[in-house]
């Protein structure tokens, strides 16, 4: 396992390796002793945008006991999982509706309903997509920066950018969608995207989406679970050899 500096202002627990995670709160073990003090915490917080590890940053410098920042990483953990679950089942529904020519009207209704009350107004958000189809068509838009969206774009913009790619495939064919596939940084949605391009049938696209999904979020919980005790660890003022081979415990390849 190698160190990493301790700035990650692009960490995202549902891509990040574990051995990669288990590398950031190491560097930040490193940072505190070489600085002698909690304010590598402070400086550290001033990078993080990524709301769990943010949580446990906060709370490593805090005066709160052990047991209210278990509970509280717990809920944060089941709500940050709950959200990314239902964002995944968005890229799924999209990509499984381009598969399948479904009516893109059809889909908004399945797209809007997915968070319980919807989350957009379906006649606006339809024709908003349908005025970016028309610019993208213009070439006023970029297609290698438009189509990044993942599980961390806020649901209701990525309800219009996937409606947007449903209007788009229906009238420029699944293998329109070839040239944003440079744009997608997000590989679970990369993925649905080349298999719909190659024609692979929607029943199949649906189980390999569901099984990626469902490994993910175990990866992401068994993260969390780490960072937790990582931070923890930074909280009692463990050594960075006894952190260290706590993070080998959650690695098989250690």
């Amino acid at each position: 396992m190698t160190d990493t500096t301790a700035v990650q202002p692009t960490l995202d627990l549902l891509t990040i390796p574990a051995a990669g995670y288990a590398a950031y709160w190491l560097s930040v073990k490193k940072l505190m002793d070489k600085r002698k003090g909690p304010q590598s915490l402070t400086d550290e917080l001033q990078y993080s945008t990524e709301p769990y590890t943010k949580l446990l940053l906060e709370s490593a410098g805090s005066a709160l006991d052990e047991d209210m920042i278990r509970r509280m990483a717990r809920h944060k953990s089941r709500a940050l999982l709950r959200d990314y679950r239902r964002k995944l089942r968005l890229l799924r529904t999209a990509s499984c509706a381009i598969a399948s020519s479904e009516n893109p009207r059809k889909t908004l209704i399945t797209l809007s309903g997915t968070f319980g009350t919807p989350l957009v107004d379906e006649t606006k958000t339809m024709e908003q997509a349908q005025a970016l189809l028309e610019t993208m068509r213009s070439g006023n838009l970029d297609k290698t920066v438009f189509p990044d969206v993942s599980h961390t774009t806020r649901a209701d913009e990525l309800i219009l950018k996937l409606l947007f790619f449903l209007l788009w495939a229906r009238r420029e064919g699944k293998t329109g969608l070839q040239p944003f596939l440079s744009g997608i940084s997000f590989h679970y949605l990369a993925d649905a995207f080349h298999m719909c391009i190659d024609g692979i049938d929607e029943p199949f696209i649906r189980r390999r989406l569901d099984s990626q999904a469902r490994e993910m979020l175990i990866d992401a919980h068994h993260k969390m679970l780490m960072g937790l005790d990582l931070a923890l660890a930074i909280k009692n003022r463990r050594s960075y050899e006894e952190m260290l081979a706590l993070a080998k415990a959650f690695l098989p390849e250690s």
